[in-house]
C-alpha cells in the first residue's frame, strides 16, 4: 500500500523520547491500527521508517495519528510532499503507563524493522 501526504508538526514527544518522528497529514488512508515497516520516499530519497497509525499510545493523548520515526534521518521537513510505502505490520497499537514504557518499546519495534529490512 502506497501513501501520500505533506509532512506537519507533531508535539515533539517522539523527539523528547529519542525517536523524532515525521508526522503526515494524510487523507484516505485505508489500513488497521498499529506499528509497522515502511519505506519512505522523501526529498528525493528513499528512507527505512517505522510507521505509528492510530491513537495515541500515551495516557491523555486520544487523538490519531501517522507518525514515522526514519531510521538515520534528522532534518526538518515541515511541508514537504511525501510518499509512504508500507511493507509489514510489526505489531498492534497499545496504550502504555508512560513515557518511559514508551520509549522501551519503540526501541524494541525499530530493531524489529531493522530485522525485516535486512
Amino acid at each position: 500500500m502506497i501513501v501520500k501526504g505533506v509532512v506537519g508538526r507533531g508535539n515533539g514527544l517522539g523527539k523528547k523520547l529519542g525517536f523524532p518522528t515525521v508526522n503526515i497529514n494524510i487523507a484516505g488512508f485505508n489500513i488497521g491500527h498499529g506499528i509497522y515497516v515502511c519505506k519512505v520516499m522523501l526529498k528525493g530519497k528513499e528512507y527505512n521508517g517505522v510507521m505509528h497509525y492510530g491513537p495515541k499510545s500515551v495516557p491523555d493523548r486520544l487523538d490519531e495519528t501517522c507518525e514515522i520515526h526514519l531510521l538515520d534521518f534528522d532534518e526538518d521537513v515541515y511541508g514537504e510532499p511525501v510518499s509512504v510505502t508500507v511493507l509489514d505490520k510489526i505489531r498492534e497499537t497499545r496504550k502504555f503507563d508512560s513515557e518511559e514504557e514508551l520509549a522501551k518499546q519503540i526501541e524494541l519495534d525499530v530493531e524489529t524493522a531493522k530485522t525485516i529490512i535486512s
